[in-house]
């Protein structure tokens, strides 16, 4: 089975500065710490002229719009969210996102790449046997914008015409027999 980073296309117009005014502390999201988030939020962002909302918002964490949170939960009905109000009361703009509470799996393979100086990733492979049978989830230690979905999961969502997200194929090391 294929995996998937999935989060949002940056080539389009999408809103930024999302969490300017720090309601949502993105430390605490972790399944641990969730708990003391509010289960309703309201973001302040800045959104652009001719802007739209993606359905995936993926900086500074991972927002989704309804019908990706239910294919998600389709997939992974233990997940849980808090809801996100997210608005530029200048511009007059909101919509309503959720955020997932997503586990973070220890399943970084040894093949994994690093920039030389740091622990940045250049080159992710993730190891087949510890991702079991996860279908959406964080990778631990990786810090990357969005999240990990398998193959099944990103086509759910494609079939459901998300707009303004992006797609990159994640490599997998399988064990040899």
């Amino acid at each position: 089975m294929k995996y998937f980073l999935i989060g949002t296309d940056e080539r389009n117009k999408n809103p930024y500065n999302v969490n300017k005014n720090r309601a949502i502390d993105i430390r605490l999201l972790t399944r641990k710490t969730a708990h003391q988030i509010p289960f309703w939020n309201v973001v302040k962002m800045d959104f652009p002229r001719e802007g739209f909302f993606p359905d995936i918002i993926s900086s500074p964490c991972t927002f989704l719009d309804k019908i990706c949170m239910e294919v998600v939960s389709m997939y992974e009905p233990d997940i849980p969210f808090k809801v996100v109000k997210i608005m530029d009361k200048k511009e007059g703009v909101n919509r309503t996102y959720f955020l997932p509470i997503l586990e973070e799996v220890d399943c970084m393979s040894d093949k994994t790449q690093f920039h030389v100086m740091g622990k940045r990733v250049i080159h992710l492979v993730l190891n087949k046997e510890k991702i079991g049978q996860k279908a959406v989830f964080k990778v631990k230690g990786w810090d990357a914008r969005g999240m990990v979905v398998r193959l099944d999961v990103a086509e759910s969502i494609i079939r459901r015409k998300a707009r303004g997200i992006m797609l990159e194929e994640i490599e997998l090391e399988e064990k040899k027999e």
